[in-house]
């Protein structure tokens, strides 16, 4: 069974020590807290009681203002993230790769672990791994 659910997003803003949470779509409906994770608790229970509906049924989406060099370091970090997950993902298949063309051309998995930094157990994975594995 499927609840009715309600989603309203919500702005938060530093006001001195506090975050200030308030509901765009309900601008009167507002929240204090120490931290952002307790005012934005806070603003889902008194959002719910606003508009009448159980907090099991609400969700707040809250989007923080931050200071623009803030905002370009998080989103620097999360390409940064993205970034480094794909060059892992490319090395794994180039080691994969490596352990194949060694194989290929006789040598032991003793030899072909001694060549990459890895154990010959490794090897050995690394030869028998599926492409669309992702190796440690």
């Amino acid at each position: 069974m499927h609840q009715n659910l309600h989603t309203f997003s919500c702005t938060a803003r530093r006001d001195d020590d506090l975050w200030v949470v308030e509901c765009d779509q309900h601008p009167h409906v507002r929240t204090r807290g120490r931290l952002l994770a307790q005012a934005t608790r806070r603003q889902r229970h008194v959002l719910a009681a606003a508009v009448g509906v159980p907090v099991a049924n609400l969700t707040v989406d809250v989007l923080p203002l931050l200071p623009d060099v803030v905002r370009d370091h998080i989103a620097r970090a999360w390409k940064l993230r993205e970034t480094a997950a794909w060059a892992n993902r490319e090395a794994a298949a180039a080691r994969r790769a490596a352990v194949s063309a060694l194989a290929a051309e006789g040598l032991s998995l003793r030899d072909i672990g001694t060549i990459l930094g890895v154990s010959h157990q490794r090897a050995h994975q690394l030869l028998n791994q599926p492409a669309g594995m992702s190796g440690r």
